[in-house]
Protein backbone atom coordinates (compact mmCIF):
# COMPACT_ATOMS: atom_id res chain seq x y z
CA UNK A 1 0.00 0.00 0.00
CA UNK A 2 1.43 3.07 -1.25
CA UNK A 3 1.48 5.66 1.88
CA UNK A 4 0.99 9.57 1.68
CA UNK A 5 1.08 12.42 4.27
CA UNK A 6 -2.76 12.96 3.31
CA UNK A 7 -2.95 9.42 4.56
CA UNK A 8 -2.02 10.42 8.13
CA UNK A 9 -3.88 13.55 7.86
CA UNK A 10 -6.71 11.67 7.45
CA UNK A 11 -6.24 9.17 10.41
CA UNK A 12 -5.33 12.58 12.65
CA UNK A 13 -8.62 14.01 11.60
CA UNK A 14 -10.56 10.87 12.07
CA UNK A 15 -8.69 10.67 15.85
CA UNK A 16 -9.73 14.66 16.41
CA UNK A 17 -13.14 14.10 15.35
CA UNK A 18 -13.71 11.33 18.13
CA UNK A 19 -12.43 13.02 20.74
CA UNK A 20 -14.21 16.42 20.00
CA UNK A 21 -17.35 14.04 20.59
CA UNK A 22 -16.19 10.40 22.62
CA UNK A 23 -19.93 9.80 23.79
CA UNK A 24 -22.30 7.76 22.22
CA UNK A 25 -26.17 7.51 21.35
CA UNK A 26 -29.02 4.76 21.42
CA UNK A 27 -28.30 3.70 17.48
CA UNK A 28 -24.87 2.99 18.75
CA UNK A 29 -25.31 1.42 22.05
CA UNK A 30 -25.99 -2.46 20.83
CA UNK A 31 -22.18 -2.70 19.28
CA UNK A 32 -20.42 -0.29 22.20
CA UNK A 33 -22.40 -2.55 24.96
CA UNK A 34 -21.32 -5.67 23.41
CA UNK A 35 -17.50 -4.68 22.70
CA UNK A 36 -17.51 -4.03 26.76
CA UNK A 37 -18.74 -7.05 27.54
CA UNK A 38 -16.60 -9.19 25.60
CA UNK A 39 -13.55 -7.14 26.60
CA UNK A 40 -14.48 -7.52 30.34
CA UNK A 41 -16.28 -11.32 30.28
CA UNK A 42 -14.33 -12.89 27.76
CA UNK A 43 -16.55 -14.78 25.01
CA UNK A 44 -17.62 -17.55 27.74
CA UNK A 45 -19.15 -15.86 30.67
CA UNK A 46 -21.75 -14.83 28.29
CA UNK A 47 -24.82 -14.86 31.04
CA UNK A 48 -23.16 -11.48 32.10
CA UNK A 49 -24.10 -9.85 28.65
CA UNK A 50 -25.91 -7.08 28.41
CA UNK A 51 -28.04 -8.20 25.47
CA UNK A 52 -30.10 -10.46 27.35
CA UNK A 53 -31.10 -7.86 29.81
CA UNK A 54 -31.52 -5.32 27.31
CA UNK A 55 -31.89 -6.91 23.73
CA UNK A 56 -33.59 -4.18 21.52
CA UNK A 57 -36.64 -5.14 18.92
CA UNK A 58 -34.18 -7.57 16.83
CA UNK A 59 -30.74 -9.23 17.26
CA UNK A 60 -27.72 -7.54 16.10
CA UNK A 61 -24.41 -9.85 15.32
CA UNK A 62 -22.07 -10.03 17.39
CA UNK A 63 -19.43 -10.80 14.28
CA UNK A 64 -18.56 -6.63 13.92
CA UNK A 65 -18.29 -5.98 18.27
CA UNK A 66 -15.94 -9.29 18.04
CA UNK A 67 -13.56 -8.45 15.56
CA UNK A 68 -13.38 -4.79 17.07
CA UNK A 69 -12.75 -6.13 20.90
CA UNK A 70 -10.08 -8.25 19.39
CA UNK A 71 -8.52 -5.11 17.33
CA UNK A 72 -8.76 -3.45 20.66
CA UNK A 73 -7.46 -6.16 23.12
CA UNK A 74 -4.22 -6.18 22.74
CA UNK A 75 -3.96 -2.00 23.37
CA UNK A 76 -5.94 -2.39 26.44
CA UNK A 77 -3.91 -5.01 27.64
CA UNK A 78 -0.98 -2.96 27.34
CA UNK A 79 -2.41 0.17 28.67
CA UNK A 80 -3.29 -1.66 31.77
CA UNK A 81 0.25 -2.63 31.62
CA UNK A 82 2.00 0.26 31.63
CA UNK A 83 -0.82 2.17 33.37
CA UNK A 84 1.24 2.16 36.53
CA UNK A 85 0.09 1.88 39.88
CA UNK A 86 -2.97 4.48 38.93
CA UNK A 87 -5.99 2.55 38.06
CA UNK A 88 -8.38 4.47 36.00
CA UNK A 89 -11.89 5.10 37.93
CA UNK A 90 -14.08 3.62 34.91
CA UNK A 91 -13.10 1.92 31.73
CA UNK A 92 -13.86 4.53 29.21
CA UNK A 93 -10.32 4.95 27.77
CA UNK A 94 -11.42 1.04 26.33
CA UNK A 95 -14.50 2.86 24.69
CA UNK A 96 -11.81 5.84 23.07
CA UNK A 97 -9.60 2.37 22.36
CA UNK A 98 -12.22 0.71 20.64
CA UNK A 99 -13.44 3.93 18.63
CA UNK A 100 -10.06 4.34 17.09
CA UNK A 101 -9.81 0.84 16.08
CA UNK A 102 -12.81 1.20 14.18
CA UNK A 103 -11.98 4.39 13.14
CA UNK A 104 -8.47 2.91 11.88
CA UNK A 105 -10.17 0.35 9.88
CA UNK A 106 -12.71 2.87 8.28
CA UNK A 107 -9.57 5.25 7.45
CA UNK A 108 -7.46 2.07 5.79
CA UNK A 109 -9.82 1.14 3.48
CA UNK A 110 -10.78 4.64 2.55
CA UNK A 111 -6.85 4.82 2.00
CA UNK A 112 -6.63 1.42 0.21
CA UNK A 113 -9.47 2.70 -2.13
CA UNK A 114 -8.08 5.64 -2.96
CA UNK A 115 -4.97 4.20 -3.78
CA UNK A 116 -6.37 1.27 -6.16
CA UNK A 117 -8.37 4.08 -7.84
CA UNK A 118 -4.87 5.87 -8.28
CA UNK A 119 -3.28 2.86 -9.56
CA UNK A 120 -6.44 2.37 -12.09
CA UNK A 121 -5.86 5.92 -13.55
CA UNK A 122 -1.94 5.64 -13.34
CA UNK A 123 -2.33 2.19 -15.36
CA UNK A 124 -4.86 3.62 -18.03
CA UNK A 125 -2.57 6.53 -18.61
CA UNK A 126 0.92 4.37 -18.92
CA UNK A 127 -1.57 1.81 -21.05
CA UNK A 128 -1.97 4.83 -23.82
CA UNK A 129 1.03 6.20 -23.56
CA UNK A 130 2.56 2.45 -24.59
CA UNK A 131 -0.35 2.56 -27.23
CA UNK A 132 0.95 5.76 -28.38
CA UNK A 133 4.71 4.76 -29.01
CA UNK A 134 4.13 1.76 -30.75
CA UNK A 135 1.79 3.71 -33.41
CA UNK A 136 4.87 5.65 -34.38
CA UNK A 137 7.33 2.78 -34.01
CA UNK A 138 4.75 1.12 -36.54
CA UNK A 139 4.72 4.32 -38.49
CA UNK A 140 0.76 4.41 -38.19
CA UNK A 141 -0.96 8.00 -37.84
CA UNK A 142 -0.62 8.83 -33.80
CA UNK A 143 -3.78 9.27 -32.06
CA UNK A 144 -3.24 12.39 -29.76
CA UNK A 145 -3.87 11.72 -26.33
CA UNK A 146 -6.86 13.00 -24.88
CA UNK A 147 -6.30 15.91 -21.97
CA UNK A 148 -8.41 13.71 -19.49
CA UNK A 149 -5.81 11.09 -19.50
CA UNK A 150 -3.42 13.93 -17.06
CA UNK A 151 -5.21 12.33 -13.66
CA UNK A 152 -2.55 11.92 -11.62
CA UNK A 153 -4.11 13.73 -8.52
CA UNK A 154 -7.29 11.83 -8.51
CA UNK A 155 -6.45 10.00 -5.03
CA UNK A 156 -5.14 13.19 -3.69
CA UNK A 157 -8.43 14.81 -4.54
CA UNK A 158 -10.32 12.22 -3.06
CA UNK A 159 -8.77 12.15 0.12
CA UNK A 160 -9.43 16.11 0.34
CA UNK A 161 -13.08 15.92 -0.39
CA UNK A 162 -13.65 13.15 2.56
CA UNK A 163 -11.64 14.64 5.09
CA UNK A 164 -13.04 18.43 4.78
CA UNK A 165 -16.63 16.31 4.69
CA UNK A 166 -18.65 15.97 7.92
CA UNK A 167 -20.77 12.68 7.79
CA UNK A 168 -18.01 10.02 7.10
CA UNK A 169 -15.01 11.19 9.21
CA UNK A 170 -17.31 11.75 12.15
CA UNK A 171 -19.09 8.45 12.11
CA UNK A 172 -15.79 6.53 11.06
CA UNK A 173 -15.10 6.14 14.54
CA UNK A 174 -18.34 5.67 15.62
CA UNK A 175 -19.91 1.87 16.47
CA UNK A 176 -22.74 2.48 14.43
CA UNK A 177 -23.11 -1.19 12.87
CA UNK A 178 -22.71 0.69 9.00
CA UNK A 179 -19.24 1.40 10.25
CA UNK A 180 -18.08 -1.28 12.89
CA UNK A 181 -16.40 -3.59 9.94
CA UNK A 182 -19.70 -3.01 7.66
CA UNK A 183 -18.14 0.21 5.76
CA UNK A 184 -14.40 -1.23 5.32
CA UNK A 185 -15.73 -4.02 3.76
CA UNK A 186 -17.61 -2.57 0.99
CA UNK A 187 -14.96 -0.22 0.19
CA UNK A 188 -12.88 -2.85 0.09
CA UNK A 189 -15.02 -4.57 -2.64
CA UNK A 190 -15.31 -1.61 -4.14
CA UNK A 191 -11.42 -1.44 -4.57
CA UNK A 192 -11.42 -4.84 -6.19
CA UNK A 193 -13.97 -3.74 -8.55
CA UNK A 194 -11.03 -0.78 -9.27
CA UNK A 195 -8.42 -3.47 -9.43
CA UNK A 196 -10.89 -5.76 -11.91
CA UNK A 197 -11.18 -8.39 -9.31
CA UNK A 198 -14.74 -8.91 -9.99
CA UNK A 199 -15.52 -11.98 -8.53
CA UNK A 200 -14.25 -11.91 -5.25
CA UNK A 201 -15.59 -8.04 -5.29
CA UNK A 202 -19.15 -9.56 -5.48
CA UNK A 203 -18.52 -12.51 -2.55
CA UNK A 204 -17.30 -9.85 -0.16
CA UNK A 205 -20.28 -7.41 -1.13
CA UNK A 206 -22.63 -10.41 -0.62
CA UNK A 207 -21.00 -11.80 2.45
CA UNK A 208 -21.18 -8.41 4.37
CA UNK A 209 -24.38 -7.85 2.92
CA UNK A 210 -25.85 -11.08 5.40
CA UNK A 211 -23.47 -11.09 8.01
CA UNK A 212 -23.25 -7.18 9.14
CA UNK A 213 -25.98 -4.78 7.37
CA UNK A 214 -28.13 -6.79 4.63
CA UNK A 215 -28.65 -3.30 2.81
CA UNK A 216 -25.44 -3.77 1.31
CA UNK A 217 -27.19 -6.49 -0.50
CA UNK A 218 -28.36 -3.47 -3.46
CA UNK A 219 -24.90 -2.10 -3.45
CA UNK A 220 -23.74 -6.19 -3.94
CA UNK A 221 -26.81 -6.81 -6.64
CA UNK A 222 -25.22 -2.90 -8.62
CA UNK A 223 -21.86 -4.50 -8.33
CA UNK A 224 -22.77 -7.76 -10.10
CA UNK A 225 -25.28 -6.10 -12.37
CA UNK A 226 -22.94 -3.65 -13.71
CA UNK A 227 -20.22 -5.71 -14.51
CA UNK A 228 -22.17 -8.06 -15.97
CA UNK A 229 -23.35 -5.39 -18.35
CA UNK A 230 -20.23 -4.11 -18.72
CA UNK A 231 -18.61 -7.95 -20.07
CA UNK A 232 -16.32 -7.70 -17.04
CA UNK A 233 -17.98 -10.97 -15.83
CA UNK A 234 -20.71 -13.88 -16.61
CA UNK A 235 -23.97 -13.58 -14.93
CA UNK A 236 -23.50 -17.33 -14.14
CA UNK A 237 -20.23 -16.26 -12.49
CA UNK A 238 -21.58 -13.25 -10.54
CA UNK A 239 -24.51 -14.98 -9.21
CA UNK A 240 -21.99 -18.26 -8.06
CA UNK A 241 -19.83 -15.84 -6.41
CA UNK A 242 -23.03 -13.81 -4.90
CA UNK A 243 -23.97 -16.82 -3.56
CA UNK A 244 -20.89 -17.98 -2.34
CA UNK A 245 -20.83 -14.75 -0.28
CA UNK A 246 -23.94 -15.29 0.47
CA UNK A 247 -24.09 -18.71 2.31
CA UNK A 248 -20.57 -18.67 3.43
CA UNK A 249 -21.89 -15.66 5.48
CA UNK A 250 -24.92 -16.95 6.42
CA UNK A 251 -23.20 -19.79 7.97
CA UNK A 252 -20.67 -17.77 10.26
CA UNK A 253 -23.57 -15.48 11.42
CA UNK A 254 -25.77 -18.32 12.13
CA UNK A 255 -22.91 -19.73 14.28
CA UNK A 256 -21.19 -16.99 16.32
CA UNK A 257 -25.11 -14.50 16.66
CA UNK A 258 -26.75 -18.29 17.83
CA UNK A 259 -24.27 -18.93 20.24
CA UNK A 260 -24.25 -15.15 21.99
CA UNK A 261 -28.04 -14.83 21.88
CA UNK A 262 -28.65 -18.32 22.90
CA UNK A 263 -31.41 -19.03 19.78
CA UNK A 264 -30.82 -20.09 16.39
CA UNK A 265 -30.70 -16.95 14.23
CA UNK A 266 -29.02 -14.82 11.33
CA UNK A 267 -29.94 -11.02 12.93
CA UNK A 268 -29.58 -9.52 9.45
CA UNK A 269 -32.32 -11.64 8.01
CA UNK A 270 -34.35 -11.54 11.56
CA UNK A 271 -33.84 -8.22 11.14
CA UNK A 272 -35.37 -8.00 7.32
CA UNK A 273 -38.33 -9.70 8.59
CA UNK A 274 -38.69 -7.44 11.30
CA UNK A 275 -38.38 -4.27 9.70
CA UNK A 276 -39.31 -5.05 6.12
CA UNK A 277 -41.61 -7.56 5.24
CA UNK A 278 -43.59 -6.29 8.38
CA UNK A 279 -43.00 -3.48 7.68
CA UNK A 280 -42.25 -2.16 11.49
CA UNK A 281 -39.20 0.17 9.89
CA UNK A 282 -42.10 2.86 9.28
CA UNK A 283 -43.17 3.38 12.70
CA UNK A 284 -39.78 5.51 12.67
CA UNK A 285 -41.00 7.64 10.26
CA UNK A 286 -41.69 7.42 6.27
CA UNK A 287 -40.59 9.72 3.68
CA UNK A 288 -40.92 10.04 -0.36
CA UNK A 289 -39.54 7.98 -2.61
CA UNK A 290 -37.02 10.67 -3.68
CA UNK A 291 -35.60 11.56 -0.36
CA UNK A 292 -32.08 10.24 -0.64
CA UNK A 293 -31.79 12.20 -4.17
CA UNK A 294 -33.54 15.38 -3.18
CA UNK A 295 -32.51 15.67 0.35
CA UNK A 296 -30.18 13.55 1.77
CA UNK A 297 -27.33 13.13 -0.36
CA UNK A 298 -27.69 17.51 -0.79
CA UNK A 299 -27.38 17.49 2.98
CA UNK A 300 -24.45 15.12 2.77
CA UNK A 301 -22.66 17.06 0.62
CA UNK A 302 -22.71 20.52 1.46
CA UNK A 303 -21.39 22.38 -0.99
CA UNK A 304 -23.11 19.95 -3.74
CA UNK A 305 -19.61 20.07 -5.79
CA UNK A 306 -18.59 16.69 -5.53
CA UNK A 307 -22.64 15.78 -7.11
CA UNK A 308 -22.09 18.64 -9.59
CA UNK A 309 -18.84 17.01 -10.58
CA UNK A 310 -20.20 13.60 -10.95
CA UNK A 311 -21.80 14.26 -14.55
CA UNK A 312 -18.11 15.15 -15.85
CA UNK A 313 -16.70 12.73 -13.83
CA UNK A 314 -18.52 10.19 -15.13
CA UNK A 315 -17.84 11.29 -18.88
CA UNK A 316 -13.72 10.38 -18.10
CA UNK A 317 -14.32 7.48 -15.88
CA UNK A 318 -12.48 4.25 -16.84
CA UNK A 319 -15.04 1.31 -16.86
CA UNK A 320 -14.10 0.13 -13.53
CA UNK A 321 -15.23 3.73 -12.12
CA UNK A 322 -18.43 3.71 -14.28
CA UNK A 323 -18.95 0.32 -12.75
CA UNK A 324 -19.06 1.41 -9.07
CA UNK A 325 -20.35 4.57 -9.64
CA UNK A 326 -23.58 3.19 -11.49
CA UNK A 327 -23.65 0.75 -8.68
CA UNK A 328 -24.24 3.49 -6.06
CA UNK A 329 -26.65 5.27 -7.49
CA UNK A 330 -28.37 1.88 -8.17
CA UNK A 331 -27.89 1.29 -4.75
CA UNK A 332 -29.72 4.95 -3.49
CA UNK A 333 -32.35 3.74 -5.97
CA UNK A 334 -33.25 0.60 -4.48
CA UNK A 335 -33.05 2.18 -0.78
CA UNK A 336 -35.39 4.45 -1.84
CA UNK A 337 -38.45 1.54 -2.12
CA UNK A 338 -38.10 1.38 1.19
CA UNK A 339 -40.31 4.04 3.31
CA UNK A 340 -38.08 4.54 6.63
CA UNK A 341 -34.73 6.29 5.29
CA UNK A 342 -31.92 7.55 6.69
CA UNK A 343 -28.52 8.82 5.81
CA UNK A 344 -26.38 5.81 7.32
CA UNK A 345 -28.33 3.88 5.15
CA UNK A 346 -26.38 5.04 1.91
CA UNK A 347 -23.49 5.70 2.99
CA UNK A 348 -21.85 2.70 1.55
CA UNK A 349 -22.38 4.74 -1.61
CA UNK A 350 -20.68 7.69 -0.64
CA UNK A 351 -16.74 6.86 -1.29
CA UNK A 352 -17.53 6.12 -4.95
CA UNK A 353 -19.97 9.34 -5.39
CA UNK A 354 -16.61 11.35 -4.26
CA UNK A 355 -14.15 9.44 -6.38
CA UNK A 356 -16.19 10.60 -9.42
CA UNK A 357 -16.31 14.07 -8.05
CA UNK A 358 -12.47 13.51 -7.35
CA UNK A 359 -12.18 12.46 -11.09
CA UNK A 360 -13.94 15.64 -12.39
CA UNK A 361 -11.81 18.02 -10.11
CA UNK A 362 -8.49 16.58 -10.66
CA UNK A 363 -9.42 16.92 -14.69
CA UNK A 364 -10.28 20.58 -14.04
CA UNK A 365 -7.09 21.10 -11.36
CA UNK A 366 -4.85 19.84 -13.87
CA UNK A 367 -5.94 20.29 -17.30
CA UNK A 368 -7.83 23.91 -17.35
CA UNK A 369 -5.44 26.42 -18.18
CA UNK A 370 -6.43 29.78 -16.78
CA UNK A 371 -6.66 32.03 -19.93
CA UNK A 372 -10.11 33.57 -19.20
CA UNK A 373 -11.79 34.86 -15.93
CA UNK A 374 -14.28 32.00 -16.54
CA UNK A 375 -11.57 29.33 -16.25
CA UNK A 376 -10.43 31.22 -13.55
CA UNK A 377 -13.24 30.89 -11.54
CA UNK A 378 -13.90 27.20 -13.02
CA UNK A 379 -10.58 25.98 -11.15
CA UNK A 380 -11.10 27.82 -8.09
CA UNK A 381 -14.19 25.97 -7.36
CA UNK A 382 -11.78 22.71 -6.95
CA UNK A 383 -9.94 23.91 -3.80
CA UNK A 384 -12.38 26.43 -2.34
CA UNK A 385 -15.35 23.77 -2.09
CA UNK A 386 -13.34 21.43 0.41
CA UNK A 387 -12.17 24.81 1.93
CA UNK A 388 -15.85 25.73 2.70
CA UNK A 389 -17.28 22.13 3.83
CA UNK A 390 -14.23 22.34 5.94
CA UNK A 391 -15.27 25.37 7.89
CA UNK A 392 -19.19 23.79 7.84
CA UNK A 393 -17.62 20.62 9.13
CA UNK A 394 -16.09 22.09 12.02
CA UNK A 395 -19.43 24.31 12.94
CA UNK A 396 -20.85 20.97 12.78
CA UNK A 397 -18.58 19.37 14.93
CA UNK A 398 -19.15 22.21 17.54
CA UNK A 399 -22.45 21.62 17.46
CA UNK A 400 -22.67 17.56 17.57
CA UNK A 401 -20.47 17.49 20.79
CA UNK A 402 -23.21 18.97 22.61
CA UNK A 403 -25.63 16.53 21.42
CA UNK A 404 -24.66 13.35 24.43
CA UNK A 405 -25.81 15.00 27.27
CA UNK A 406 -26.12 11.55 29.00
CA UNK A 407 -22.54 10.97 28.36
CA UNK A 408 -21.97 14.34 30.09
CA UNK A 409 -24.62 13.92 32.93
CA UNK A 410 -22.97 10.14 33.79
CA UNK A 411 -19.54 11.76 33.75
CA UNK A 412 -20.33 15.05 36.11
CA UNK A 413 -21.80 12.20 38.46
CA UNK A 414 -18.81 10.16 38.38
CA UNK A 415 -16.64 13.53 39.48
CA UNK A 416 -19.42 14.05 42.25
CA UNK A 417 -18.53 10.51 43.39
CA UNK A 418 -15.23 10.67 43.69
CA UNK A 419 -14.63 14.06 45.13
CA UNK A 420 -16.79 13.39 47.75
CA UNK A 421 -15.80 9.91 48.39
CA UNK A 422 -19.03 8.65 48.57
CA UNK A 423 -19.20 4.90 48.70
CA UNK A 424 -22.13 2.12 48.43
CA UNK A 425 -24.84 4.10 46.61
CA UNK A 426 -27.14 3.33 43.76
CA UNK A 427 -28.02 5.68 41.00
CA UNK A 428 -31.20 5.07 38.48
CA UNK A 429 -30.04 5.95 34.76
CA UNK A 430 -33.20 6.80 33.06
CA UNK A 431 -33.75 5.41 29.33
CA UNK A 432 -33.01 8.88 27.75
CA UNK A 433 -29.80 9.23 29.92
CA UNK A 434 -28.73 5.64 28.18
CA UNK A 435 -29.87 6.53 24.66
CA UNK A 436 -27.53 9.79 24.69
CA UNK A 437 -24.03 8.72 25.85
CA UNK A 438 -24.71 6.97 29.28
CA UNK A 439 -22.15 3.26 28.63
CA UNK A 440 -20.99 0.53 30.54
CA UNK A 441 -17.57 1.92 29.86
CA UNK A 442 -18.68 5.21 31.60
CA UNK A 443 -19.47 3.25 34.79
CA UNK A 444 -17.10 3.23 38.61
CA UNK A 445 -15.76 0.19 38.54
CA UNK A 446 -18.60 -1.50 41.59
CA UNK A 447 -15.81 -3.58 43.64
CA UNK A 448 -13.67 -0.62 44.15
CA UNK A 449 -16.54 2.12 44.36
CA UNK A 450 -19.62 0.31 45.54
CA UNK A 451 -21.45 2.84 43.20
CA UNK A 452 -24.57 0.34 41.47
CA UNK A 453 -26.19 1.86 37.88
CA UNK A 454 -30.24 0.43 38.08
CA UNK A 455 -31.11 1.12 34.51
CA UNK A 456 -34.08 -0.85 34.62
CA UNK A 457 -37.19 0.19 32.39
CA UNK A 458 -40.20 -1.79 33.20
CA UNK A 459 -42.77 0.46 35.48
CA UNK A 460 -44.00 -1.98 37.68
CA UNK A 461 -39.97 -3.25 38.25
CA UNK A 462 -39.21 0.37 38.81
CA UNK A 463 -41.19 1.35 41.31
CA UNK A 464 -40.88 -1.66 43.28
CA UNK A 465 -36.93 -0.34 43.55
CA UNK A 466 -37.56 3.02 44.17
CA UNK A 467 -36.99 2.85 47.83
CA UNK A 468 -33.27 2.18 47.13
CA UNK A 469 -32.34 4.85 45.00
CA UNK A 470 -29.89 7.23 46.70
CA UNK A 471 -29.38 9.30 43.21
CA UNK A 472 -31.22 9.62 40.11
CA UNK A 473 -30.44 10.99 36.14
CA UNK A 474 -33.42 11.89 34.97
CA UNK A 475 -35.08 14.65 32.09
CA UNK A 476 -37.87 16.09 34.83
CA UNK A 477 -36.66 19.53 35.75
CA UNK A 478 -38.82 19.51 39.13
CA UNK A 479 -38.81 16.25 41.74
CA UNK A 480 -42.77 17.04 42.08
CA UNK A 481 -43.01 15.71 38.30
CA UNK A 482 -40.30 12.68 38.98
CA UNK A 483 -42.84 9.24 39.15
CA UNK A 484 -43.44 7.40 42.42
CA UNK A 485 -42.47 10.63 44.11
CA UNK A 486 -46.54 11.86 45.63
CA UNK A 487 -45.55 10.86 49.14
CA UNK A 488 -43.69 13.11 51.60
CA UNK A 489 -40.94 10.58 52.82
CA UNK A 490 -39.87 10.77 48.89
CA UNK A 491 -37.89 14.20 48.69
CA UNK A 492 -35.00 14.82 46.18
CA UNK A 493 -32.85 17.61 45.28
CA UNK A 494 -31.21 18.93 41.84
CA UNK A 495 -27.11 19.04 42.65
CA UNK A 496 -26.21 19.22 38.94
CA UNK A 497 -27.27 19.59 35.51
CA UNK A 498 -26.68 18.87 31.97
CA UNK A 499 -26.99 20.02 28.82
CA UNK A 500 -27.92 20.02 24.96
CA UNK A 501 -27.60 22.38 21.53
CA UNK A 502 -31.05 24.08 21.32
CA UNK A 503 -30.21 26.27 18.47
CA UNK A 504 -28.25 29.41 17.21
CA UNK A 505 -28.41 32.80 19.51
CA UNK A 506 -29.44 35.27 16.40
CA UNK A 507 -29.04 38.65 18.74
CA UNK A 508 -25.04 38.05 18.49
CA UNK A 509 -25.84 37.82 14.46
CA UNK A 510 -28.04 41.02 14.72
CA UNK A 511 -25.90 42.52 17.17
CA UNK A 512 -22.32 42.05 14.58
CA UNK A 513 -23.94 43.15 11.86
CA UNK A 514 -25.42 46.58 13.61
CA UNK A 515 -22.08 47.86 14.17
CA UNK A 516 -22.19 50.02 11.68
CA UNK A 517 -19.43 52.45 12.80
CA UNK A 518 -17.24 49.45 12.49
CA UNK A 519 -15.85 47.91 8.89
CA UNK A 520 -14.29 44.44 8.60
CA UNK A 521 -11.14 45.97 8.15
CA UNK A 522 -11.84 47.74 11.69
CA UNK A 523 -13.30 44.33 13.13
CA UNK A 524 -10.40 42.48 12.16
CA UNK A 525 -7.80 44.65 13.94
CA UNK A 526 -9.76 44.94 16.85
CA UNK A 527 -9.09 41.07 16.59
CA UNK A 528 -5.07 41.90 16.18
CA UNK A 529 -4.92 44.20 18.45
CA UNK A 530 -6.76 42.24 21.55
CA UNK A 531 -4.82 41.01 24.21
CA UNK A 532 -6.72 37.76 23.88
CA UNK A 533 -5.70 35.67 21.24
CA UNK A 534 -7.87 34.59 17.91
CA UNK A 535 -8.57 31.25 19.08
CA UNK A 536 -9.98 32.39 22.43
CA UNK A 537 -11.94 35.28 20.73
CA UNK A 538 -12.98 32.86 18.05
CA UNK A 539 -14.21 30.70 21.08
CA UNK A 540 -16.00 33.13 22.83
CA UNK A 541 -18.17 34.22 19.65
CA UNK A 542 -18.97 30.73 19.20
CA UNK A 543 -20.36 30.32 23.31
CA UNK A 544 -22.32 33.47 22.79
CA UNK A 545 -23.49 32.36 19.52
CA UNK A 546 -24.52 28.32 20.27
CA UNK A 547 -27.31 28.21 22.87
CA UNK A 548 -27.76 24.93 25.02
CA UNK A 549 -30.63 24.36 27.63
CA UNK A 550 -30.67 22.29 30.66
CA UNK A 551 -31.94 18.61 29.43
CA UNK A 552 -31.13 15.87 32.30
CA UNK A 553 -30.78 16.76 35.95
CA UNK A 554 -29.18 14.72 39.33
CA UNK A 555 -31.31 14.22 42.03
CA UNK A 556 -30.00 13.19 45.49
CA UNK A 557 -32.40 11.74 48.07
CA UNK A 558 -33.02 14.08 50.75
CA UNK A 559 -33.20 12.29 54.39
CA UNK A 560 -35.42 13.85 57.00
CA UNK A 561 -32.66 13.05 59.53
Amino acid sequence: MVWSYLDTVLIVVISAYLFQAPFTKVEESFSIQAIHDILNYGVWNIEKYDHFQFPGAVPRSFVGPLIIAGLTKPFAAISSIFGGNAKASTQFEFQILSRCMIGLTNALSLIYLKNCAQIMFDLSAKKREEDEENRRKQGTSVKIREPEANLSTVGTWFLVFVMTGFHLVFYSSRPLPNFVVTLPLTNVAIAWILSSNYDWAIFLSAFTAVVFRLEVAALASGLALMSVIYRKISLLRAVKFGLMGLFIGMGISLSVDSYFWGAWCVPEVDAFVFNVIKGNASKWGAESPFAYLTHYLRMLFIPPTVLLLNLLGFKMAPTNLKIISLSAYFHILVMSLQPHKEWRFIVYSLPPIILLGSTAGAYIWENIKITSVKNLLLVSIVPFSPLLSLVLSLAFLYVSSMNYPGGEALTQFNDLILSNNITNSTVHLTVPVCMTGATLFGQLDHDVYGIKYDRTENTTELEALWPDFDYLIAPEPEASLLPFSNTPADKWEVIQTSSVFSGINGSVINRFWSQEDKNVIALLKDCITSKNSLATQISDLFNDLIMREPIFFTYRRVNDE
